[in-house]
């Protein structure tokens, strides 16, 4: 046993690739909440092809791994977390879901003590959901707030703000008024409208009626900004005004798609992640080798193979998994925590403090 826990210190920080070593702990089941299909399935297809990458190469125990389509609806996403929980019985949560979902889902996830980890951004909705909820993705919150700084700083104090109607745009936006208001901005049109909405002229018209000097848009799988954007370039020009929005849209095809060429140019807040990681840029190879690609959504990428590399290590002191003895060990052992996000340390409300970095799309 004294030997086992040297080797576990030892290798605390690195990835260890397969047949390193194994326990032998029986019975522990991962199951995945993601968004498989629709408009926001990238989210999905990059965390299963990341875990299988993983699973392939970097597995030293045996877990198994079930996957659940969460879409993007409330409804959907509860749905998808109690086949997990009640059906599966599963050990651990993976949560690549919406917003939506992962509230729908929390008073069942809290109440069956099953830990949740999330590699997706978060917000205070996220971040005080519960005991047993943890995020690795980057803080809404703090998307919200650099975004108003980014824009004070460049001399803008007249903008439109426009969000989508969901939970994750919406704690955006809400911190992005508080710092924007309290440094002296002023929001000449706020705007709310519906996911799925496909007309926003008349919207437009009244941004062009309120003069802005910029304009930034909340949205939720990115889509919804694509077609936004390339109806204000028809009705305004090009370059009437500078545009921000937050990353999906930057990172979805299909809002590149149906821009048809209006994206270039936008500005955006990049989730930030430890982008000088050897660790990390060798598991993006080995990506790109099992997949013929690199990964959509890399802040994604490595906010995974965080989450199981903590998996591993809690199974690596040799005890049998137990939920709350590894919700403990995350909040006292992740302290300082060298991954490929960066490092970091989770909160006594089980989150990760992670920001932005400020980009364009090309």
């Amino acid at each position: 046993m004294v030997m086992r826990k040297i080797v576990a210190g030892i290798i605390a920080f690195f990835l260890v690739p397969v047949g390193a070593f194994a326990e032998d702990v029986s019975g522990v089941s991962v199951g995945v909440a993601t968004v498989l299909t629709g408009d926001a399935a990238i989210i999905g297809d990059n965390i299963q092809k990341t875990i299988e990458t993983y699973e392939k190469r970097y597995l030293r125990h045996p877990i198994k791994f079930k996957y659940e389509d969460a879409k993007k609806s409330s409804v959907d996403g509860l749905a998808a977390y109690r086949r997990l929980i009640e059906g599966d019985r599963v050990s651990l949560l993976i949560g690549g879901t919406t917003s939506n979902g992962t509230l729908a889902a929390a008073p069942l996830i809290n109440k069956s003590k099953t830990v949740l980890i999330t590699p997706l951004t978060g917000g205070s909705n996220i971040d005080s959901a519960g005991p047993y909820i943890f995020r690795i993705g980057n803080s809404d919150i703090l998307n919200g707030y650099q975004q108003a700084d980014l824009l004070l700083a460049r001399g803008f104090k007249r903008v439109a703000l426009v969000t989508e109607q969901t939970e994750y745009t919406t704690d955006i936006s809400k911190f992005f008024k508080e710092r924007f208001l309290a440094g002296g901005g002023q929001l000449v049109v706020e705007e709310e409208f519906l996911p799925d909405t496909t007309d926003f002229r008349s919207l437009i018209v009244r941004i062009k009626h309120a003069e802005p000097q910029a304009l930034f848009m909340s949205t939720q799988t990115g889509v919804a900004f694509g077609i936004f954007v390339k109806q204000l370039q028809q009705l305004r020009g090009e370059k009437a005004l500078e545009v921000h929005t937050n990353f999906l849209s930057a990172d979805n095809p299909d809002a590149q798609s149906v821009a048809e060429g209006a994206l270039k140019g936008v500005h955006y807040m990049a989730p930030a992640y430890d982008q000088s990681s050897d660790r990390l840029k060798k598991f993006l190879e080995e990506f790109k080798s099992d997949h013929g690609a690199l990964p959509a959504i890399t802040f994604h990428t490595a906010g995974t193979v965080d989450a199981l590399d903590m998996l591993q290590l809690y199974l690596d002191t040799g005890s049998p998994f137990d939920s709350d003895g590894f919700r403990q060990y995350l909040l006292t052992n992740i302290r300082g925590y060298a991954g490929l996000m960066g490092t970091y340390s989770f909160d006594s409300e089980g989150n990760a403090d992670i920001g932005f970095l400020p980009a364009v799309i090309p």
